[in-house]
């Protein structure tokens, strides 16, 4: 057993002073670099006050090393491989979020729609300060998301600290099987624009991908939106692929550097496009699509191909190289980034703090040129063309998702109202009878005055000389409260109906079903419907002349 493991640790200090030592390190700095931690490792082992596991030392060295590179950079055990297993095998027992490092924080990359965390209302950029009992400061990525897997029908407490919110927030889910459909939902929005909700990057995703275009295109299709928005990417060759279906053979599609040689590849289009160069298109992206969704959008970007709408994009351009270490463990190092046929990086600069390393392969220019010559920053991200933000949930809306409201009215709605069919469209009348059904079953969301008010009785003697003073007081204020409640359920009137008609075209059709529906009232997808409209504004935007369309 010693001997293994000090084999091992030879191998991983070899490969890993390979990836982060100076270019000016000699030979002899790295050899005694080696040596010393050896002794170390040795040292510990033989003279320690207690006996000392070696294969959990040797764990602990590795995993102390690869905290210092980026948050990408790992050492897994087979059985918590979860994130490359999912690749290949589509699902997994969980709660539905995909999560990321930004320097000491745990955050949520994005939920995925129609599980656990999305309807309970987990927003992407959350910061998860505590799983279950755990905390997570420490925690690698491999480790939480051990902690947030899980058996089917388990429960999983988040504790969640939100920008804008005082307090953190808990949220007790229940784990489900989690599916990760590449395509999560595909078809005609209207007379000609097809829509394509793309949620992965998976071993499949291309060419479901293609048999999703190749189907709209029997259609009267005019114009495409691509729909990226909250996928945290995948595998490089699926981006790939997907660019090949919109690009003309042979062009550029991306290139990696690294330190090394055989990190440096450039990767061209292998096929005639698929989408005609006449149909306009549109990618949705915002801060949950991360590093392949970044790739396919930037890409398209570059040439001139697709307009770009929505938020700006994660900013993760790192390439992962795994290998075996043995029989029961990997090490995925990052050996190179990626680079956009512009040249332009996509990953962000703040990876890490307290690095120890130099970075070499940093953007070496400001501002890079797609075809038609319009300028691109680099080191950020993939930005908008046309910037539109997605509607921000209200206090109320966040408490209905938590408390599943809208999911339990439409399960009550579709049990009274048999016969019901897609597409699901409700008038604003549906918002009144959703609240009157809130407050006459006692579950409208209430806050902490109306709390104090239903319990003020307790606080005083009924025999009290004050007593019918205080009940005038608790129903002054309780009319004012209720007066509170129906002006918050108008100001997000147009949320609500939207979540209505959502959870009920989810109850009637699943998980198609809901996403088509939570379109009718998207502001991105209404604005690139909008824009795809007007061969006129499309032309300008890829021309260069953008100002007048950005919002």
């Amino acid at each position: 057993m010693k001997d293994r493991r000090n084999y091992l640790i030879i191998l991983v200090l070899a490969f890993l002073f390979a990836g982060v030592s100076l270019y000016t390190q000699s030979h002899a700095e790295r050899v005694a670099g080696e040596a010393a931690i050896k002794k170390v490792y040795q040292t510990i082992l033989d003279r320690y006050v207690a006996e000392i596991d070696p294969e959990k030392l040797s764990d602990a060295a590795i995993d102390g090393m690869l905290r210092e590179l980026d948050p990408y950079s790992q050492h897994i055990m087979d059985g918590n491989s979860h994130r490359l297993d999912d690749i290949t095998k589509g699902e997994y027992g969980g709660v539905g979020i995909h999560l990321g490092r930004m320097n000491d924080s745990l955050i949520v990359i994005a939920p995925m729609d129609g599980t656990p965390a999305h309807q309970q209302g987990i927003q992407a950029g959350d910061r998860i300060i505590k799983i279950d009992s755990v905390w997570t400061r420490e925690l690698n990525l491999n480790e939480a998301s051990r902690l947030v897997r899980g058996k089917q029908g388990s429960l999983l407490t988040l504790l969640i600290k939100r920008e804008g919110e005082y307090e953190p927030i808990a949220f007790e889910l229940e784990r489900k099987i989690i599916k990760v459909p590449d395509i999560a939902y595909s078809g005609l929005l209207d007379a000609g624009t097809g829509y394509v909700k793309l949620s992965n990057f998976t071993r499949y995703s291309a060419e479901d991908l293609e048999q999703a275009i190749r189907k709209l295109n029997k259609t009267n299709l005019k114009s495409l939106i691509i729909d990226l928005r909250g996928n945290p990417g995948g595998l490089l060759s699926a981006a790939l692929m997907s660019a090949d279906l919109f690009i003309d053979n042979g062009l550029l599609l991306l290139e990696t550097r690294g330190r090394v040689n055989q990190s440096n590849k450039k990767y061209h289009a292998r096929r005639p496009p698929i989408v005609d160069p006449s149909i306009p298109v549109a990618l949705l992206v915002n801060g949950g699509s991360a590093s392949a969704s970044e790739i396919l959008s930037g890409i398209l970007q570059d040439y001139d191909r697709g307009v770009v709408i929505g938020e700006s994009t994660y900013g993760k351009g790192l390439v992962q190289t795994v290998t075996r270490l043995t029989p029961g463990t990997r090490l995925k190092l990052t050996t190179a980034k990626y680079y956009l046929p512009s040249g332009r990086l996509i990953q962000k600069r703040d990876i890490a703090t307290d690095i120890i390393y130099d970075d070499q392969l940093e953007a070496q220019q400001d501002v890079y040129y797609s075809d038609n010559n319009r300028q691109f920053g680099a080191g950020g991200g993939v930005m908008p063309d046309v910037e539109v933000d997605e509607l921000d949930l209200s206090s109320l809306e966040r408490n209905l998702w938590r408390k599943r409201l809208f999911f339990k009215y439409a399960l009550n709605y579709v049990q009274t109202h048999p016969g019901l069919t897609l597409p699901m469209h409700f008038e604003e009348s549906q918002v009144d009878s959703f609240y009157n059904w809130m407050v006459s079953s006692n579950q409208f969301p209430k806050t902490g005055l109306y709390r104090w008010i239903e319990s003020a009785d307790k606080l005083v003697d009924s025999t009290s000389i004050v007593f019918s003073e205080m009940e005038n007081i608790r129903a002054e204020l309780k009319e004012l409260e209720i007066t509170r409640q129906k002006e918050e359920v108008e100001v997000n009137r147009l949320q609500l109906l939207s979540g209505l008609e959502t959870e009920v075209a989810s109850v009637i059709g699943g998980f198609g079903a809901r996403v088509a529906a939570s379109l009718n009232h998207d502001p991105v997808v209404q604005r690139a419907i909008e824009l795809l409209e007007s061969n006129k504004d499309v032309n300008e935007i890829l021309a260069g002349n953008p100002a007048s369309l950005v919002e």
